[in-house]
């Protein structure tokens, strides 16, 4: 209980500041999607090209207000649950959920392991509240992060936060989906690591590496830090170091699970390849999502992608901690390398040292209002398009 008390009193905070800052926006966020779901699914137009979900009136669940957080990948996360990793017969060419990591649908599976058969309902509950446990965690984190380590005021760390809300793709936070618990893990790792306790570094970056795959850039970024703070003097390495082979020993052992589902080691990245996350032309796609006169998910993306660069770059060069500069620089090449230009918004959110630096330098109340408005007219925009089954992220 002492613990939990520590975790949200900030020295210097205001008195109210988990409710203004967190947990009134969290509400109202959620509710407004919720409100706006409903409205929706009557009056706007479903994407025809899924016309068995349409007919059918959901996707995973039937009840709605679960369903609605649980589009596309979600599926495959959901069939982690129910059936464990299944390789089809070419999973090289054939969709398969080996694409998928696992933390998230084991966490899921929870009172499944005990050998009880749960209705798909339940499931979906259980990794809706996981998701906004987590996001709620992170959003404490982040302000703890930004007025301790960082040395910014109140005032800062409420306008990350607030960008971090409106965000166009920040209902992924409260989704079926392993964002949320990525960014806490990640947000962890960090705090931790500041703090130079490298066990329980290690076993966050462990389980980052089996949150999502964007993990190894977490190892990578906190080793920059590691060094940086022995002001890159090999004889000052300690045996501590050691705690960062964690997360490459759990990738490992990931992959392990999957060779002997396939015999092949690397069957993963077969998967993703079939999945098209590897192109021959890291200009192909995209130049082909661009074309056209309409303004369209892939448009918007990519101007958000250029913005999280030109930031990503601005903190390698002006930040004296260059480890969350790497971190957000990396973060933002790796989905470019792909070859692709889909579900970039959904990359880029948890990205959150971008946040903090707009919360530093939006000061003026106009120019912080403007992107207020604009990024959550977006993410509605993105979340009706999600609920009516259009590819948004």
């Amino acid at each position: 209980m002492i613990r939990v008390r520590q975790f949200f009193e900030i020295p210097n905070a205001p008195h109210n500041w988990f409710w203004k800052s967190i947990l009134f926006p969290f509400v109202v966020t959620r509710s407004l999607w919720v409100l706006v779901a409903y409205f929706a699914a009557g009056n706007y137009l479903p994407n025809p090209s899924y016309e068995t979900y349409i007919k059918r009136g959901y996707f995973l669940t039937r009840i709605f207000p679960l369903d609605i957080f649980a589009r596309w990948d979600s599926r495959w996360y959901f069939s982690i649950i129910k059936d464990g990793y299944q390789a089809p017969a070419h999973w090289g060419t054939s969709y398969s959920n080996m694409a998928f990591f696992p933390l998230y649908p084991y966490l899921v599976k929870s009172l499944g392991w005990f050998g009880l058969d749960l209705p798909n309902g339940y499931y979906i509950l259980i990794g809706l509240i996981l998701s906004n446990l987590c996001f709620l965690a992170s959003a404490v984190l982040l302000y703890r992060l930004i007025t301790g380590p960082l040395g910014l005021r109140h005032a800062a760390a409420q306008r990350a936060l607030g960008s971090l809300f409106v965000f166009p793709a920040s209902f992924f936070f409260s989704s079926f989906y392993p964002e949320s618990l990525f960014l806490f893990l990640t947000l962890a790792a960090f705090t931790l690591a500041l703090q130079e306790k490298w066990l329980l570094t290690g076993v966050c970056m462990a389980l980052a590496v089996l949150a999502r795959p964007q993990g190894v850039v977490l190892t990578f970024a906190l080793a920059w830090l590691y060094m940086e703070k022995r002001y890159w003097r090999l004889q000052d390495i300690r045996p501590n170091v050691l705690w960062f082979a964690l997360a490459p020993t759990a990738l490992l052992l990931h992959f392990y699970t999957l060779y002997l589902k396939t015999g092949d080691f690397f069957a993963y990245f077969d998967a993703t390849e079939a999945w098209g996350g590897v192109q021959a032309s890291i200009f192909q796609n995209p130049l082909q999502n661009l074309q056209g006169l309409s303004l369209d998910v892939f448009k918007i993306d990519f101007i958000l992608i250029i913005l999280f660069l030109i930031c990503s770059i601005y903190m390698l060069w002006k930040w004296p901690i260059k480890a969350y500069g790497i971190f957000a620089l990396i973060m933002c090449i790796m989905p470019l390398a792909t070859g692709l230009l889909v579900s970039m918004s959904r990359e880029l959110v948890v990205i959150f040292p971008i946040f903090i630096l707009l919360g530093e330098k939006l000061k003026r109340r106009e120019g912080y209002l403007f992107l207020q408005a604009a990024w959550f007219a977006l993410q509605i925009i993105y979340f009706v398009g999600s609920v009516n089954y259009y590819w948004i992220a």
